[in-house]
């Protein structure tokens, strides 16, 4: 999963947009990612949405403030792979506000162990997600500060 936060009036709607944008804005991901304005989950991301929301699943809740940090927003159809999905500046201050008051702990201990049971190694697995916890927490309070969309790319 690749988020780039962007001002919502650069924004278009569509896909070939969409994929062009992100392509380029994944060829300058280290430097993005530095400056605050892009996060990426390599392969966990659905193990992420699982300790948010409780849905082993995946795509359960997405509109609710836990289901917006990793699946939540409107679908951008397009014809090489999954949807893009954008959310919205009011959107990423809801999900700015639910990572900012989650309990990694007690999402840990709802979740931890069905998520972790992949990996064999309970400590490893914890201290992976909490890594992947707190880039959230970042990212999304700066894009929510900054009053900015949210664009993801599920690369597969």
């Amino acid at each position: 999963m690749h988020l780039r936060a962007v001002p919502p009036t650069e924004i278009h709607s569509d896909g070939p947009w969409i994929q062009a944008f992100m392509l380029t804005a994944w060829s300058n991901h280290q430097e993005e990612y530095a400056a605050g304005i892009a996060d990426s989950i390599e392969k966990d991301f659905e193990g992420v949405n699982h300790l948010y929301t409780g849905d082993p699943d995946g795509h359960e809740g997405a509109g609710s403030p836990s289901g917006l940090p990793v699946f939540g927003g409107d679908l951008v159809p397009h014809e090489d792979g999954p949807p893009f999905v954008i959310l919205q500046p009011v959107q990423v201050k809801e999900a700015a506000a639910f990572l900012n008051a989650a309990d990694f702990d007690s999402l840990w201990d709802a979740s931890g162990a069905a998520i972790s049971a992949p990996w064999g190694d309970l400590t490893l697995a914890r201290e992976i997600y909490l890594s992947h916890h707190e880039g959230l927490v970042a990212f999304y309070q700066t894009a929510s500060q900054a009053g900015n969309a949210v664009i993801k790319a599920f690369w597969y």
